[in-house]
């Protein structure tokens, strides 16, 4: 079997429309104060050559977790990858990766996937939630 790569024509279409790259604000919390800031990932990546890269800053002691997870025509949500269960961790910049693989370890899908990063700040019930979008492609 082998892999497709996507035009380049497809990926400077969605990074110029906003689709990949685009961090939809925190949902749940106040809005005056964010829990992680500076929160990106790899806007497109090639798995076979390096893992997608998770950046996020947290501003206090807080519990994170992160998600890959792929978005049906029907806008159902199926979880492709934990990069991380809940843990708690220290404030400061953190990275993550995922590597492109799936449920079964193997290799996930060309396409679009959305990052979920869950935080939810020590001692309190404030709770933030992130999505970034990337692409992945193989050659």
């Amino acid at each position: 079997m082998t892999a497709r790569t996507l035009p380049l024509a497809v990926v400077l279409a969605a990074l110029a429309s906003g689709a990949i790259g685009a961090c939809t604000p925190p949902t749940g919390g106040l809005t005056d104060y964010a829990v992680v800031e500076g929160f990106r990932v790899s806007p497109t990546f090639n798995a076979f050559s390096r893992p997608c890269e998770i950046r996020y800053t947290l501003q206090e002691p807080a519990t994170v977790e992160i998600r890959v997870v792929r978005v049906g025509l029907d806008g159902e949500r199926a979880l492709v990858h934990q990069v991380t269960v809940p843990t708690r961790e220290t404030a400061g910049p953190r990275t993550a990766a995922w590597r492109g693989t799936g449920p079964n370890g193997l290799f996930a899908p060309q396409g679009e996937y959305v990052v979920e990063l869950y935080a939810t700040l020590d001692g309190t019930d404030r709770a933030e939630s992130w999505e970034l979008t990337t692409l992945m492609y193989r050659t």
